[in-house]
This record gives C-alpha cells, structure tokens and sequence, in this order.
C-alpha cells in the first residue's frame, strides 16, 4: 500500500511522463501559442502631428535606473542580458544590450542605441523589430486569412510573421537595378518599392521596418503601397524619426544626373550589402501629409513603452497608415 507521500509524487510523476510524450509537448506548444496571442499590447499614446505628440510625450519618460547606464555596462565588460517578457516568444528571455550601433553624443560620450539592441536570445529581435512582429500578429488577426507583405525577406521577423497561421506571407528585398521586380536570385525576390511588381488591392497589411528613409522618392514608394493595399488596409512602418523638426532634411538626391550628395553620406546596416544602405531622408512631421496626400486616410504615430516587454530606453515609434 501506497503512504501518504507516493500517493501525492505518483500523479505528478505520471503528468511528468505525459508531457514528455511527443502529442503532449505539440499541445502545449499549441496552447502557449493561443495564450500568446490573447496578450495584447497597445500605444501609451497616438498623435496625428507634432503639437500631440510633445503634449503626449511626458507620458513615456524612461525609467530613472536606465540614467547613466552607458556607464554601467562598460562595467560589465560592454555586454549585459536582461530577463524580460518577450511577445515573439511567449516567455521571459535574455535580451542582449551592447553597445553596438551607438553614437557620440554632445558631451563626447557613447550614448547606447536602445532601439536597435536588446536583442532576444531566442527569437534574434531587437527592440523595434519585437514590437513590430507582435502588431503585426494583432493585425493579422483581424482577418479570416491575412495577406501580408514584408519589405523584407532575409531577417528573423520575416521569418517568424511566416509562421503565423491563417496568413499569407510575401517579403522580397531590393537587389539592384539590373533585376527586374519579382526576380528571385538565391530564393530572395527582389522589388524596388518605388515600382512594386505586385498587382493592386493585393494586400491586407504591408510592414515596413527602416526602409523608407533609404528610398530615393519615399512619395512615390508610399503611393506604391497605398496601390498594392486592399480597401480598409494598414501599412505598419518604422524609420529614423526627427520628432523635434518639422521638415524632412533631404540628404542626397537621385535623378537624371546620377546621385547627389547634399549632406555628409550617413549609411544604416543592410541585410544584403555589406556596404550598408545610403540614407536619402532624415523625416520630420511633414511626412504624415505626405503619407495621407499618397492615399491614405489616416496616418498617425503610435508610441510606445513597455519595460516588462523589453520596449524600454527610448520610446518606439511605429507609423499606422490606413487606407
């Protein structure tokens, strides 16, 4: 006969050997996935212009410990991992923050580029691109089987928008002039935005993650896009954002003379170049009239903040554009 303790280990022991089962680790794979999706992460605030969003701004001040924090991961070797909820992978990860992509500020000193690290061990997302991949999953949940395309092809969140049921997912990358739109070299499609391939009303949602600023006419990459959209569609869109300037500084120019430099050339990594991908505009508030005037009805920038997420350090921007 059994005493009081085996009689409480034998059930565990048993719900122990059934997890262990092959069908057992797809359910709970399947359930975490379903509880992922029910998690749901919204703006701090909305703005439509500039006036909005500096009066929404106190709203998203960064945590007091982030001060000084340059100097606390140089202490630490220049390399630290925080333990944070990440939405990609539905559990709390090491997310990776280095100094890597940092600049010089004012005074001389490095400041840490947040947006473009806390990288997620497991998913391989930084910040931005972990917000971006769950607006992404909201949005696509609003439809029966969403059509999506990713001005991208090559990077993890392409590779895990793919994943998610009920979609259709479409990325492509640009390879040069000498390829026309819809080539595929190596299993990569190329499309130049200003001219997409794509036949219209092709899409329910179209993501863009710091491309724009790299496009010589970004009027035009944004009609293309307002084009390949269905009726009621969203573009979801990041780039480098000036939110203390008005006006869009053009950097160079592209035409019939060939490309003109205006400003020092600035380049922003490239999946596909080591040479990186010249940066033809640096944005200010006008865009949004640029964007609505392309043929969309609205276009405002969400903002974002969320510590236990890993969206922390500076706010994140991301631009909904609704046709």
């Amino acid at each position: 006969m059994k005493n009081p303790l085996q009689q409480a280990v034998s059930p565990l022991h048993a719900l122990l050997r059934a997890v262990r089962r092959p069908s057992a680790r797809k359910r709970l794979a399947a359930l975490q996935r379903d509880v992922g999706r029910l998690l749901r992460i919204d703006p701090v605030f909305v703005a439509r212009d500039a006036h909005a969003f500096h009066a929404g701004a106190s709203r998203v001040q960064p945590a007091p410990w982030l001060a000084g924090y340059e100097q606390k991961l140089e202490a630490q070797g220049g390399r630290i991992h925080l333990q944070r909820f990440c939405l990609c992978c539905n559990e709390t990860t090491p997310m990776l923050v280095d100094m890597e992509s940092s600049w010089q500020g004012r005074d001389g000193a490095r400041v840490l580029n947040w947006r473009e690290r806390l990288i997620c061990d497991q998913c391989g997302m930084n910040n931005r691109q972990r917000l971006v991949a769950k607006l992404v999953q909201q949005a696509a949940a609003e439809h029966e089987r969403a059509r999506i395309y990713l001005t991208e092809q090559v990077t993890p969140i392409f590779q895990w928008v793919r994943r998610l049921p009920a979609t259709d997912v479409h990325g492509s990358e640009y390879l040069g002039d000498q390829h026309r739109g819809g080539d595929v070299m190596d299993g990569v499609r190329h499309e130049d935005a200003m001219n997409l391939s794509y036949p219209d009303a092709s899409f329910d949602l179209i993501v863009s993650n710091d491309v724009l600023e790299h496009i010589p006419d970004p009027a035009k990459a944004l009609r293309e896009c307002s084009r390949v959209l269905r009726p009621g569609g969203v573009v979801l869109a990041t780039f480098p954002f000036q939110t203390g300037s008005e006006a869009t500084v053009v950097r160079a120019t592209l035409g019939a003379g060939g490309l003109k430099h205006l400003l020092p050339a600035q380049f922003h990594g490239n999946p596909v170049s080591a040479e990186g991908s010249l940066v033809f505009q640096d944005f200010g508030w006008d865009l949004l009239a640029t964007m609505r005037q392309a043929g969309f009805s609205d276009a405002a920038c969400e903002v974002y903040m969320n510590d236990a997420f890993g969206h922390l350090g500076v706010p994140l921007l991301v631009f909904r554009l609704r046709k």
